[in-house]
Formats: C-alpha cells, sequence, structure tokens
C-alpha cells in the first residue's frame, strides 16, 4: 500500500489546484442560482466535480491501474453528458438514457457472476438508482462530499483488510479527493460539485461496490451499510412522493436532510448527518473484522 502514497498526494494536490482555478478563473461559470427550493442564498458555481475527478483521475494514472477500456468509456459517457447538463440543461430521458447505458456498460466490464441472465435487470436498476440518488442527496454544504470522504474512507478500509490493494487504493483516492473538494464546499461553499461530480461519483460507488462484492471482498451488506444515510433518505422520500402522487424527478426539499438544515441550520444537520455515517461505517467494519458478513 506503500506505493499509493503519491498518487494520494497527488490526487488530493491536482483536486485542490483545479478548485482554486475555477474559482479564481472561472468563478462565473456554469453558476447554480438560488431558487425556493435552494438551500443556499447566492449563486455558486457547480463545476466542484470536474476538479475531483481530475485529481482521482491522474491519481490513478499515477498508479498504473489496470482500467479496461469499457469501464474507462461509462465513466467517460456519463461525465461527458453531465458536464454539458451542467453547463446546459440537457432533458431528463436523454440523462437517463445514458447514465442506462454507462451502468450496463460498466456492468459488463465488471464480469458479476450471476446465476441467471434475468438477474442483469435489478443490478443495472440498482446502478442507475445509485447514480441518481447521489444526485438528489447533493443538496447541502458539504454533504456529499463528506459522504464520499467517509463512504469511500471505510471501503479502502476494509479493501485493504481483505487484501484488495488496488481496490482499497482507488477508494482512498476518491476519498483524499472528497477531502480536498471539502475545503472550499464546507458551509458557507464557495464551490459545488455539480452533476459531473455526483453523478460520476455515484458510479464509483456502484463500480466499488459491485467489484468488491464480485471479487468476494466484502458481502453487498457492506456498502449498503455504510452508505445507508444517503440511499435510505432518498428512497424513502421519494417513494412516499410517488404514493402522493407528485412528481418524484422534480426538484423539492422533503429529504429528511433538507428538513433538518431547515430546521437546524445548514452545520448542524451535517454534523449529524456525518456522526450517523461514522457510526454505519464503524458498523460496518466490525461487521467484517469479526467475520459477521
Amino acid at each position: 500500500m506503500q506505493l499509493w502514497w503519491m498518487p494520494l498526494m497527488l490526487s488530493a494536490a491536482v483536486t485542490a489546484v483545479g478548485l482554486w482555478l475555477l474559482l479564481s478563473r472561472l468563478s462565473q461559470f456554469a453558476l447554480d442560482t438560488p431558487n425556493h427550493r435552494s438551500l443556499h442564498e447566492v449563486p455558486v458555481p457547480r463545476t466542484g466535480g470536474w476538479a475531483i475527478l481530475g485529481g482521482v483521475s491522474v491519481g490513478i494514472l499515477v498508479a498504473g491501474v489496470d482500467f479496461s477500456a469499457g469501464a474507462a468509456i461509462a465513466f467517460f459517457l456519463l461525465l461527458a453528458v453531465s458536464l454539458a447538463d451542467d453547463l446546459r440543461s440537457l432533458s431528463a430521458r436523454f440523462r437517463f438514457a445514458v447514465q442506462i447505458s454507462s451502468v450496463t456498460l460498466l456492468s459488463i466490464n465488471l464480469e458479476p457472476e450471476l446465476s441467471h441472465w434475468l438477474l442483469w435487470i435489478p443490478l443495472v436498476v440498482s446502478g442507475v438508482w445509485v447514480v441518481n440518488l447521489y444526485n438528489f442527496m447533493d443538496g447541502m454544504d458539504g454533504f456529499a462530499g463528506s459522504m464520499s470522504a467517509i463512504g469511500f474512507g471505510a471501503l479502502g478500509l476494509i479493501c485493504l483488510r481483505e487484501g484488495a490493494g488496488e481496490l482499497a487504493g482507488i477508494c482512498f483516492l476518491l476519498a483524499a479527493s472528497s477531502v480536498a473538494f471539502l475545503y472550499y464546499n464546507w458551509p458557507q461553499a464557495r464551490i459545488f460539485m455539480g452533476d459531473a461530480g455526483s453523478t460520476v461519483i455515484g458510479l464509483a460507488v456502484f463500480a466499488v461496490s459491485t467489484a468488491g462484492w464480485q471479487q468476494g471482498v466484502f458481502d453487498l451488506v457492506v456498502p449498503l451499510l455504510i452508505f445507508l444515510p444517503f440511499w435510505l433518505d432518498a428512497t424513502l422520500t421519494l417513494l412516499v412522493r410517488g404514493v402522493r402522487g407528485e412528481r418524484w424527478w422534480e426538484p423539492h426539499r422533503q429529504h429528511l436532510y433538507q428538513r433538518a438544515a431547515l430546521k437546524l441550520g445548514v452545520k448542524t444537520a451535517l454534523f449529524l448527518e456525518m456522526t450517523v455515517m461514522l457510526c454505519t461505517s464503524t458498523a460496518a467494519l466490525l461487521l467484517v473484522v469479526f467475520g459477521l458478513v
């Protein structure tokens, strides 16, 4: 694992420098203008994901990770469309079609051992859901970044313990870049992750979870438990909206974290969310250490 120190430092440094450049040179570019559903009050650039992904990419290249062409294309396809959406809103149907294509291509390259071809359907559906829920939950200063830092950090420790060094390194790269991003995204945030960051990181969560399960590194309950605050909030909220006949795909302020932020303040809500995720991550680590999963 000592060979990963240089890629990790480079990843964090490239992310930090990229964010500084975006804020100093392109501060009025791709602004997220507040509306009645927003938790922020002034326009904020939503280009932070560009720096995060740039940092992670540099780390992966320096570390010499064996990345298949298909997996790279899947990430690049989703990134390109998400970048375009950050700059100029694209139709939901087009974005959804690209998400399905990216998740399907990535799933094929991960080569999961499925007992029947019909099981590909729930696999792809779950991948598309993870991509979208990360986007849905990226609505509060410091939230998505801290969840990435904690979540990938915990997965990295588990992979390292189980001897999956390369997968652990990838997790730590994502965590390191997320920590660098948090310096600028902490309340009051100076920059947001944007679709380019949230959707691609969501795809990374799906990729690492599927790869870890496929390689026998951990059971699927591990990432589910670690990222519990994210997927449970998004899933329950959108199910309730669907039952009520509301347009669940449209922006709103009904997520639990949004309600907490409005009632308690962003910093308090963020502290509570981070505490919960630290607890679920610790629980996942203990389950693995004691051989319960």
